[in-house]
């Protein structure tokens, strides 16, 4: 892989692992956008400080070069992203994604409700946008499907949470934040589908004032002139 275009990733984005067709896992902090955003506004913060193509799906380095970028986080999101510089390959990528035959693993820490140690959220949601503002709920356009695992019950200052492990079976926009907040499990740090209020006790306590959301580990087979392999990356978790 050229080492070059790592110079025009946003600092503390970084390259956690790379495969032998230079199919690429990045690590995106929060508060980072995946890609800028359409109308230019508040575009600062991007993963690659490089144009972006919204039709084909990439970023164009000064060399020419292409990184198409596979799936996207919400900017206060933090951990993995997917890119390949190879169009054929991008193609193959996306249609697992399609077919839902990617598996993808969050950490997150929500408030404590006393629910099964683990289960499926199941949902049918409707985006709504107000002006530039977007915000989903319940409705009649998508449904979202997650498994979910109680990894352990915490206690900040008293109070009682959640650290949950998510498995998302469609990637809808906010899905994991969404269902979370459908079932009285808001996660921490959440200025959309949040509790404002909890939020500003534990910011006081935990070590950042940030969405306690994390891209941990993906996984998945695709098929490349003939061949199949395997992607598979897990990044130890931050909360």
């Amino acid at each position: 892989m050229n080492s070059l275009w790592q110079h025009f990733l946003y600092p503390k984005v970084h390259i956690v692992h790379s495969d032998e067709n230079h199919v690429a896992a990045l690590y995106k902090p929060c508060d980072i956008l995946s890609v800028p955003n359409e109308n230019g506004k508040n575009s600062k913060n991007i993963l690659l400080q490089s144009p972006y193509d919204f039709e084909r799906r990439c970023y164009t380095l000064p060399n020419g070069q292409n990184f198409f970028l596979l799936n996207r986080l919400d900017a206060p999101t933090s951990g993995l992203l997917i890119g390949c510089f190879d169009e054929e390959i991008a193609r193959a990528i996306r249609e697992c994604f399609f077919k839902q035959e990617v598996q993808k693993t969050y950490y997150a820490l929500t408030t404590y409700q006393k629910i099964p140690p683990s289960g499926m959220f199941s949902d049918v949601l409707e985006k709504r946008r107000s002006g530039t503002h977007l915000r989903v709920t319940r409705g009649s356009d998508e449904k979202a499907l997650t498994k979910y695992f109680v990894e352990e019950k915490l206690s900040f200052g008293g109070i009682p949470l959640l650290k949950l492990c998510l498995q998302p079976i469609t990637g809808r926009t906010h899905q994991l934040r969404v269902q979370c907040a459908l079932r009285k499990l808001p996660i921490i740090g959440d200025k959309t589908y949040g509790d404002f209020a909890l939020n500003r006790k534990l910011w006081a306590i935990l070590p950042e004032k940030r969405l306690y959301l994390q891209s941990c580990a993906i996984e998945f087979e695709y098929n490349f002139r003939g061949k199949k392999y395997l992607f598979s990356v897990k990044m130890p978790g931050e909360f």
